[in-house]
């Protein structure tokens, strides 16, 4: 598959890890929201956040209190950066993300098209709150 087929804005249907006994995690929720931006020259942005994301008390950006940025860390996720196609997989050369280990690593997943819903998949497991789960996110075209 090819960059150009998936190229455009994804919103974000659906975020789930499982675990090797098959139980499900909802890390964001059960209606999570979010997009994948994929341009055709190779470029990969996602933001995933949880639906019910609570405010913070004060209106500035940079001063909220350690328990408000601790909830609002642990409903995000994002990264991206340049990306190529290798067979089924799309991957991401890390330029910025959320997650700080994953700056400057290459993050695989595989991909898959059927009609306006694209799946992007781990190639293995992440380590999800001390448990490793495989994670996939289903997306419609925005």
């Amino acid at each position: 598959m090819s960059l150009e087929i998936v190229a455009g804005a994804w919103r974000l249907r659906s975020f789930v890890f499982m675990d090797d006994a098959g139980d499900a995690h909802l890390p964001l929720g059960a209606a999570p929201r979010g997009s994948v931006v994929i341009t055709p020259d190779g470029y990969l942005s996602l933001v995933f956040i949880a639906a019910d994301r609570p405010g913070f008390a004060a209106p500035d950006l940079l001063g909220a209190s350690d328990g408000e940025k601790a909830a609002a860390a642990a409903s995000y996720v994002s990264f991206g950066g340049p990306c190529r196609v290798e067979g089924d997989d799309v991957v991401v050369s890390v330029e910025h993300s959320f997650f700080p280990n994953w700056t400057g690593s290459e993050q695989r997943r595989r991909f898959a098209l059927d009609g306006d819903t694209l799946t992007l998949a781990t190639t293995g497991p992440i380590l999800i709150n001390g448990v490793e789960r495989w994670g996939q996110a289903t997306l419609v075209r925005a």
